[in-house]
């Protein structure tokens, strides 16, 4: 990619100096302007890769624009060259406190000043190449988090996933002294419909229903794949006759919504499991109660929603 240079001086021949010795011997883009004023103007627009600065302009001075790049995000890590006559030490101190990152006094040697022009320009472009890596890293972590925690085919929370959540709901619940449900559905033979219409099929109806359940939920409510055919819900702050209530309307929506997909069309029902967590049995066996009531209403009929019993309510 080619990189760009803009050049601020008061003077015009110095501007043509500077840009007759960048052309000859670079292939650098070249912009021009002839104040403090037009090169922050011209910075609103376009952000070169390095400015080379003059100090002494009318109105605002080389040191002032300097100051101004450093206040803005954008602007702060463009690399800032002073080219200027003043020479005096305390003028190159205040060039680098600024936020310069050279200072080259007037009359300049043309071959120096290449030097430390492309000096500072591989330098930016190391440092733009690394954070460019950095960002493709970031984004690579941030993509392997997500499959690690996310069923592939339904989007939502996979088993991990709501595991560690439900951790955090427990802790939560015991600062809190709240209580949270749960709710364990399975999709009522479901077999049968990856016999009779194939897995592609199959496939549409687990994303299909993963889609009416959400319509359903809380922004609260967290659901999840819990494997196969199995959803798992977690209802924070929800008691279990509350739950019940959820539970129910998740599965009139599933019996009330006609699956369609290519040339098929059908019908499904859920069956929901009920439970809340109970502090003396812990995570996993609250879950296993839910599926354990799950269990109960696949036996007894199927498309229905079946209570756990609950010995000890709110005992979180």
């Amino acid at each position: 990619m080619k990189m760009n240079v803009l050049i601020v001086d008061d003077n015009q021949q110095n501007l043509k100096i500077l840009g007759n010795v960048l052309k000859e011997h670079t292939d650098y883009g070249l912009a021009f302007a002839m104040n403090g004023e037009e090169a922050l103007e011209y910075l609103s627009k376009s952000l070169p890769d390095m400015i080379l600065l003059d100090v002494m302009m009318p109105g605002m001075d080389g040191f002032q624009v300097c100051e101004k790049l450093q206040e803005s995000e954008e602007t702060a890590d463009i690399p800032v060259i002073f080219i200027t006559a003043k020479s005096e030490p305390e003028d190159i101190v205040k060039g680098f406190n600024v936020g310069g990152v050279d200072y080259v006094t007037k009359p300049f040697n043309e071959a120096e000043l290449l030097v430390r022009i492309n000096t500072h320009m591989e330098l930016k472009r190391s440092r733009d190449m690394l954070e460019e890596k950095n960002r493709e890293l970031t984004d690579a972590y941030d993509k392997i988090e997500y499959l690690a925690l996310t069923d592939t085919l339904t989007g939502v929370a996979n088993r991990r996933h709501i595991s560690n959540l439900m951790g955090k709901e427990v802790s939560r619940c015991r600062r809190n002294g709240g209580t949270f449900s749960m709710l364990m559905c399975d999709i009522d033979f479901f077999k049968k419909v990856n016999d009779t219409y194939g897995h592609d099929t199959g496939d549409y109806v687990l994303k299909r229903v993963t889609e009416l359940i959400q319509g359903r939920l809380r922004g609260q409510d967290v659901l999840s794949r819990w494997g196969g055919e199995e959803f798992l819900v977690m209802l924070p702050e929800t008691a279990i006759d509350d739950a019940v209530v959820a539970a129910e309307k998740l599965r009139t929506t599933i019996e009330a919504t006609e699956m369609e997909f290519g040339e098929h069309r059908f019908s499904i029902t859920l069956t929901i499991g009920v439970a809340t967590y109970e502090k003396e049995l812990g995570i996993e066996k609250s879950i296993k109660k839910a599926d354990d009531a799950l269990y109960q209403g696949k036996q007894t009929g199927r498309n229905k929603v079946v209570q756990a019993v609950t010995k000890l309510r709110n005992s979180i």
